[in-house]
């Protein structure tokens, strides 16, 4: 006579599709929650509070994405370009290299597929200029092809800030002897905030922190420390204390030194 009982191993499948079913849909919204707004505002966040520790981590999650959509691979190179210039600045000129490298395999097939994108020029501009910032003897072989890309966004797109940025960028950080001029990249990163400011559409836009950093710095290079004081008040009411700040810009600057 067979036992009534109930098959206990149909009964532990029975259990593992239930939580199968319920775990699921958890796991899946989780996922679909990073998409190109979460990164944007992870990215922010970690540079509003001075920590590019979780960058890379976060570059590499959207490369394993394998997204072939062009705003995405866009926004990722954009981090890859943030990325390194923090390491840049902080000695970390090896890593720094890493990211040329990678950032310049995307931006040789993204340029090749949409050659008229002026942000892709503009992040293709600034490439170049990490290049001869990495080995500047360079200079003369790659400064022509920076200027000739951040030309070319801004004869693209008059509208698109990035160009206007990397214009600034380059008389900003130029001898003034190659044709730097400080005060003139002032004039370029203002038209740059502007336009950033009339399009507003982006939430968590490190970028924009960033240009707001560099308009900073130009203005007590300049020795602009009224407009500073004032701007600088300005950026901490949006975005908090900014400790990081004070060593961007150089703390010997900032108290007048």
């Amino acid at each position: 006579m067979k036992d009534n009982f109930p098959d206990m191993t149909l009964i532990h499948k029975l259990k593992l599709l239930l939580i199968a079913v319920l775990v699921f849909p958890v796991l899946a919204a989780t996922a679909q929650k990073k998409d190109l707004n979460y990164y944007q505002c992870a990215f922010f966040e970690s540079y509003r509070a001075g920590n590019m520790a979780p960058w890379p981590g976060l570059i590499a999650e959207m490369e394993r994405a394998k997204s072939t959509d062009l705003e995405w691979q866009t926004e990722m190179v954009k981090a890859m370009y943030g990325l390194i210039g923090y390491q840049i600045g902080a000695k970390k000129k090896d890593q720094a290299r890493i990211y040329v490298d990678k950032a310049n395999r995307y931006l040789d097939k993204l340029l090749n597929d949409h050659p008229g994108n002026a942000q892709l020029h503009s992040l293709s501009g600034a490439l170049y200029g990490y290049k001869i910032a990495l080995a500047f003897y360079k200079a003369p072989f790659l400064g022509p092809k920076s200027m000739y890309h951040i030309e070319k966004a801004i004869e693209l797109d008059p509208a698109e800030p990035m160009g206007f940025i990397e214009k600034g960028n380059s008389l900003m950080y130029r001898p003034a002897v190659f044709g730097g001029d400080k005060k003139e990249a002032l004039i370029f990163y203002r038209r740059a905030l502007k336009l950033m400011d009339e399009r507003n559409t982006q939430k968590c836009d490190w970028q924009k922190m960033l240009l707001r950093a560099f308009i900073l710095k130009g203005y007590y290079e300049t020795n602009q420390t009224v407009e500073a004081n004032t701007f600088l008040k300005d950026m901490k009411n949006e975005y908090g204390s900014l400790d990081w700040i004070r060593q961007f810009v150089g703390a010997e600057l900032m108290d007048g030194k």
